[in-house]
C-alpha cells in the first residue's frame, strides 16, 4: 500500500546564514504539520502541467493579439519560462509525438523534485512550447532519462538556492543530422545555435511543467542565471585530437548520445598567448582554483562523484595534443595544480560537516593544499567551439550521466 502524493511541509525562511538556535525554532514550529503529513492521506490535486486533453481557447483582435493572450496566461499559470512560447496545439503535439516510435503514454521517468510523471506526450508538449521540431524529441527524451539517474542528483539541481542547471553535450552523427552547433557560439545566441537553444529550452520547460521546479515553489534559486534558460551544445568531434566524449564513456563512435552535466557555473578561460601544454593548463588551473565551494562539497561526502567540465577550444586542444599529451595527462596536471589552501575552507560550521573519512585532513596545517576535485578522473574533457584561444570551465555539482539517443 502506498500514497498518491508525497506530503510536504514548507519551512518559512531559507535556513542559511542564521544561527542553529533559530533553525531549531523554525523546525519545531513545523512539528504539528510534520506529524499530520505522516498520518493523514493528502488530497490529490491535478497537475499544473499543460495537457493536450484540456483544450484552452484564446481570442483576440487578431492572431498576434490572441497569441499574446496565450503567452500572458501561460506565464500567469507558471507554465512559461519568460520568453514567448509556441502554442502547444493538438496538431502541433501530434506532429511532435511523431518524432519518436515510442508510445505517447509511455512513462519515461518519474521526475524530481515534484515527482511528476514524464510521459512521451508531456515531454512533447514542452518541446512544442520551446520551438523544437519532431526530430529533436528523442534528444530531449534521452536528456530527461539521464537527469533521472540518481548520480545526477536532480532533486538538488532543481531546488538549489544556487544557479545549478543541466548542460547538454551531444555526440555522434546526430549532431550534423539535426544541425547542432559544435563550433563558434555553440551556447548561442543566434541562428547557428537555434537547435541547441530549442533543445536546451525544452529541457528547462520539462523540469518546470513535469518536474514542478517552478521558481519560488521548488526552484529556490537566490539570484538566478541566464544559463537556466538553455544550455546545450555539440562536441566538436572533428577538432578533437583525442576522441570524443561518448567514446570515452563506453559508446561507439557512430552512437548518438547526450551527456547531461550538472552545471554550477560557467566561466571563460582566456589564453591567446600560451603555446605549451603547461602554460595553457596553468591558465585552466587558476580558473579552477577560483571558487572554494567545489573543494568544500566533496569533503562532505565520501562517495561524491562531483567533478568539473573542461570545455577546451580547438586551439588549446591542438597545442596540448601536439606535444603528445593525452586526456589523462591533462587530468593529472589539473589535479596537482588546481588546489586551494586548507585554511580558507575552515570555519566552525563547515568543519562539523566534513565526512568522517576526511576528518584526518582537519589536523593538517592550514597551508596544506586541497585539490578542487577528489580524483583526476573527475575532470571531464570536451572539445568545443572555434579557433580563438578561448575555452570554458564548468564547476559540476554531481556526476554527469550519458544516455543513448534512440528513436
Amino acid at each position: 500500500m502506498g500514497i498518491d502524493v508525497l506530503p510536504r511541509i514548507v519551512v518559512g525562511p531559507t535556513l542559511t546564514g542564521i544561527c542553529p538556535e533559530r533553525v531549531r525554532e523554525e523546525i519545531l514550529a513545523q512539528a504539528e504539520g510534520l506529524v499530520k503529513g505522516l498520518i493523514e492521506q493528502p488530497k490529490v490535486t491535478a497537475s499544473p502541467a499543460a495537457s493536450s486533453e484540456q483544450a484552452i481557447r484564446y481570442h483576440g483582435r487578431d492572431v498576434l493579439d490572441a497569441l499574446q493572450n496565450l503567452n500572458d496566461d501561460f506565464l500567469d499559470r507558471g507554465w512559461g519560462d519568460g520568453f514567448p512560447i509556441v502554442p502547444p496545439t493538438h496538431e502541433a503535439v501530434e506532429a511532435m509525438v511523431g518524432g519518436t516510435s515510442r508510445a505517447r503514454d509511455e512513462v519515461v521517468v518519474i521526475m524530481e523534485p515534484g515527482r511528476g510523471t514524464a510521459t512521451i506526450e508531456k515531454i512533447a508538449i514542452n518541446c512544442v512550447m520551446a520551438g523544437c521540431r519532431p526530430e529533436h524529441l528523442p534528444v530531449i527524451i534521452a536528456a530527461v532519462e539521464a537527469m533521472a539517474e540518481p548520480a545526477f542528483d536532480l532533486t538538488v539541481i532543481a531546488q538549489s538556492t544556487g544557479p545549478q542547471t543541466p548542460l547538454l553535450v551531444i555526440n555522434g552523427p546526430i549532431r550534423k543530422e539535426l544541425g547542432i552547433n559544435c563550433g563558434r557560439c555553440a551556447l548561442g545566441p543566434g541562428a547557428p545555435s537555434r537547435v541547441n537553444t530549442a533543445i536546451g529550452r525544452a529541457v528547462r520547460l520539462v523540469m518546470m511543467n513535469v518536474g514542478h521546479a517552478y521558481p519560488g515553489v521548488m526552484d529556490m534559486d537566490t539570484i538566478g542565471s541566464p544559463n537556466k534558460y538553455s544550455m546545450c551544445l555539440g562536441e566538436n568531434e572533428e577538432a578533437n585530437p583525442w576522441g570524443p566524449l561518448h567514446v570515452e564513456r563506453g559508446f561507439r563512435p557512430d552512437d548518438n548520445t547526450v551527456t547531461v552535466f550538472p552545471c554550477g557555473s560557467h566561466v571563460d578561460v582566456a589564453d591567446l598567448v600560451s603555446c605549451t601544454p603547461e602554460a595553457v593548463l596553468t591558465t585552466f588551473a587558476y580558473t579552477a582554483n577560483a571558487p572554494l565551494t567545489p573543494s568544500w562539497w566533496w569533503l562532505q561526502r565520501e562517495d561524491s562523484d562531483q567533478g568539473s567540465l573542461m570545455m577546451i577550444c580547438p586551439d588549446h586542444a591542438r597545442i596540448i595534443a601536439e606535444a603528445g599529451w593525452t586526456k589523462n595527462d591533462v587530468r593529472r596536471f589539473m589535479f596537482h595544480n588546481s588546489r586551494v589552501p586548507l585554511g580558507v575552507l575552515k570555519n566552525p560550521t563547515r568543519l562539523a560537516a566534513v565526512a568522517p573519512g576526511w576528518k584526518w585532513l582537519l589536523d593538517r596545517p592550514d597551508d596544506t593544499m586541497v585539490p578542487v576535485v577528489r580524483d583526476p578522473k573527475d575532470y571531464h574533457i570536451v572539445v568545443v567551439g572555434a579557433d580563438s584561444g578561448k575555452s570554458g570551465f564548468v564547476w559540476d555539482w554531481a556526476a554527469p550521466v550519458t544516455k543513448a539517443i534512440r528513436a
